[in-house]
């Protein structure tokens, strides 16, 4: 299998893919919002935002890319989420990258 140049970009987005160098989260961010934290679940690219508000205006701009959660609802998701697919195990689910650390558990 050769590699050229096309596959190059290609394997920058999937390395990059739901960690703080996401090409999705600077587009995101490059139109005015401003997530707190990224990660993925079940493959999918997923923004944290601090309120539902942030949230459900940048799901407007980019969907069907990404799933969006303001704070409020993301903990029980994620809970859920990591229960179901990780055995309940955080140490085995995707990595969240808090862009604000602020917003990160303590």
């Amino acid at each position: 299998m050769n590699i050229d140049d096309n596959d190059d970009a290609l394997i920058e987005w999937h390395d990059k893919y739901g960690t703080s160098e996401s090409l999705l989260l600077k587009e995101v961010q490059a139109a005015g919002f401003k997530p707190v934290g990224i990660t993925v679940m079940m493959c999918e690219e997923t923004f944290i935002f601090k309120g539902d508000t942030d949230a459900k205006a940048a799901a407007k701009q980019f969907l069907p890319e990404g799933w969006w959660y303001g704070l409020d609802g993301w903990y029980d998701t994620r809970e859920e989420y990591v229960k179901k697919f990780y055995g309940g195990d955080e140490d085995l689910a995707p990595t969240i990258y808090w862009l604000d650390p602020n917003f990160a558990p303590k």
